[in-house]
Order: C-alpha cells, then structure tokens, then sequence
C-alpha cells in the first residue's frame, strides 16, 4: 500500500424498480424495507488520524442503529484491528470487504435500500483512486465493479478520502448520490466526516422544517462548516466536498443550487437515511 488511512464504508439499499411519480420518488418505502450496512475502517499510522476516524466510526455506528430499518443484523463493521464491532466478518482487507458486499448482495430485497460510506486515507497512482487497506489496496473501478452486485435503483455512496472526486465518474449510475469530501485534483487528508455525521443527526441540520434531515441538507452544513474552518485559520482550502446525483459523473460542487443550476442535488435532497 502507498499511503495509509481509515476507511469507513456503509451499507443501505432501496428497490430495484425505476422510481416513478411514487413514495419513492421520495426517498420513501414500506415499513418492511431495510437497511444493509457496511462500516469499513482501514489502517491509520498517525494517532491523531485514528483517534477521529475511530471517533467517527462509532457516531456513525450510534447513528445507523437508531434507524428503525436498521438492526444489528444488517450492520457489519469491518475495521483494521479485528475488534467485535467486525460481526465475526473479519478485518478490512480487500477479500473482507468484496465478501461482505456479496453476502449483503445474496440477502437484500428489491425494496431495501444500500448505503456505502468510506472514509479515511488514499492515494492517487496514474489516475488511479487506491483506496488504503490492510494488506492490498483497491481502485475505484474494483470497488465499483463489486458494487453493480447490488442490484437496486437507488443507494447513497460517500467517500471521504484525498482525490475521492476522482471516483465520481466510476460510482456514478441511474439513481445514486454519490459525496465526495473532495475533488480530483485535492489530494491532502479529508476531516468531511467529521462534520457530516454529526449534521445527519442534529435537529437544526433540518433547513426546510420538514422533521427529516435529508443528505443534501447535511451535506450543506458540512460543506460550510468546513469552508468556514478554512476561512477562520486564513489558509488555502484543500478541500472542497463534491456531491453527483444525475448520473452524468460530473459532480457539482454547490448542489444545493439545483433548482437553479439544473444540475446534481434534486436525489440527495430527497434520500433520508432516517425517514421519520
């Protein structure tokens, strides 16, 4: 492996069929739906680094499981060291992580939904995204081609990680939003969970008082609270969190412009990780 980081991968999946003019449209599926989840943590030799990623995993654990689609069933942690947050699944190597993804594959109905969310270090080789692991690193086309295994119409995939806009195009499809903490050319580490997570679950994250918080308004509050950091300290942004819902592989960089831009944002302002 090139550089080293943590990763944290999740999973949650929505139906199959094309989202037409119905509950879907909205985000929204029967109350028999669920949510599969992969939490994936990689290796991280820089303390600091390992504490918030660590930090960040367990928010986002918390997070998943006060989601009523959610159980300890269909939560599967794969991190570094092989603690019992793993689920007996293993540590975060490349054959852990493809496993994991073919056995959420086998069990998932055509009305979950899947959520993937990676976070952590990476490195770019010939404009190649290599996501960090122990052991074997992986490139966003291997990390894609396992995800075309879910075959559902709608998912979220975040990925918080140096150069993670570099993947766009790769994860891209019909009916995915796809956040990047950063863009291609960015390649220094990403703090983008560390504002996001929190947003998911803060009542005041929720800007059009409708009683839910969807992906868009987090990644709002993310986006600016990590430009305000960069303006406060007076130093040069290095990054700059992306987000692609259109399916083109362009990602936009202020999608809650849509309305007015006509580009990416319209998906990710109506996926809700928790429909209340």
């Amino acid at each position: 492996m090139k550089n080293i980081g943590t990763i944290i991968l999740i999973t949650v999946w929505l139906n199959p069929a094309v989202l037409t003019g119905t509950a879907q449209e909205k985000g929204q599926t029967s109350v028999n739906n669920k949510t599969y989840a992969l939490v994936v943590s990689g290796i991280s030799k820089d303390p600091q680094d390992r504490s918030a990623k660590s930090g960040a995993v367990s928010d986002l654990q918390k997070f998943l499981l006060d989601n009523p689609e959610i159980t300890p069933e269909t939560l599967s942690v794969l991190t570094a060291d092989d603690l019992p947050t793993n689920n007996g699944l293993g540590t975060s190597t490349a054959e852990n992580i493809q496993k994991a993804i073919k056995k959420i594959a086998a069990a998932v109905k055509p009305d979950d939904r899947f959520v993937f969310f990676y976070v952590g270090q990476a490195n770019v080789v010939g404009e190649k995204l290599r996501f960090n692991l122990p052991g074997a690193d992986i490139t966003q086309e291997q990390l894609a081609q396992w995800i075309i295994e879910i075959k559902v119409s709608s998912m979220l995939i975040v990925l918080d990680c140096p150069g993670a806009g570099l993947a766009a195009k790769a994860m891209s499809g019909r009916g995915r939003v796809i956040i990047c903490s950063c863009t291609a050319e960015q390649r220094y580490s990403t703090r983008f969970s560390e504002h996001f997570i929190p947003a998911l679950a803060d009542i005041k994250t929720d800007t059009n008082n409708d009683g839910k918080i969807s992906v868009l308004e987090a990644f709002t509050i993310a986006w600016r609270q990590i430009d305000d950091w960069y303006r406060q300290k007076k130093l040069l942004t290095t990054e700059t969190p992306v987000l692609e819902d259109d399916g083109d592989g362009q990602p936009s960089q202020q999608p809650w412009r849509y309305e007015l831009d006509g580009t990416d944002g319209l998906a990710a302002s109506q996926f809700y990780l928790i429909r209340q």
